[in-house]
C-alpha cells in the first residue's frame, strides 16, 4: 500500500456499542457533534435509543417494551466523521444492529501509529435522564 497522510493516521471506528450482553440494536436519536469536529475524552457525541433487550430481564424494565435513551461519550481524541447515510437517518425510525459502523474518529497525532490501524472506539454510556423514551 502506498503511504499517504490519510492511511497513516489511526482510525477508531464508531459503532453501535453493545451496552449489555443481551443488547442487539439501537437507533440514533441525536448526534451531538457534527462531522469534522475535534473531540476529546468524555465529550458527549450522541444519544441512542436502545432496544428493550438492553435490560435482559423483563422484570427489571419499566415496561415490557421499554427503550431507554442513553448518552454516549467518546473516550477517544481526534476528529470525528459520521458516515453520510447515518446522518440522514438521525431522528428517523432506523434501527441499527450492534456493531454497525456509524463513522470514525481520526487521531490527530501519528507519532506512534501503525499503518492501517482501524480499531473500534472506546466509549462510556449513561442513562439520559429526562429524555423522552418509549415505554
Amino acid at each position: 500500500m502506498r503511504k499517504t497522510v490519510t492511511n497513516l493516521l489511526a482510525r477508531k471506528l464508531i459503532t453501535i456499542p453493545r451496552l449489555s450482553p443481551s443488547h442487539t440494536s439501537a437507533k440514533i436519536v441525536k448526534t451531538i457533534v457534527t462531522s469534522g469536529t475535534r473531540v476529546i475524552e468524555y465529550k458527549p457525541v450522541m444519544n441512542l435509543q436502545c432496544s428493550p433487550d438492553v435490560i435482559a430481564d423483563p422484570a427489571d424494565r419499566v415496561s415490557e417494551d421499554h427503550r431507554p435513551i442513553m448518552l454516549l461519550e467518546s473516550l477517544e481524541e481526534g476528529t470525528l466523521f459520521w458516515k453520510p447515510d447515518v446522518l440522514e437517518d438521525v431522528g428517523r425510525d432506523k434501527w441499527y444492529d450492534v456493531g454497525t459502523v456509524l463513522g470514525e474518529i481520526v487521531e490527530d497525532d501519528d507519532s506512534d501509529l501503525e499503518e492501517g490501524s482501524n480499531e473500534q472506539w472506546t466509549w462510556q454510556a449513561y442513562l439520559h435522564e429526562g429524555a423522552e423514551d418509549s415505554t
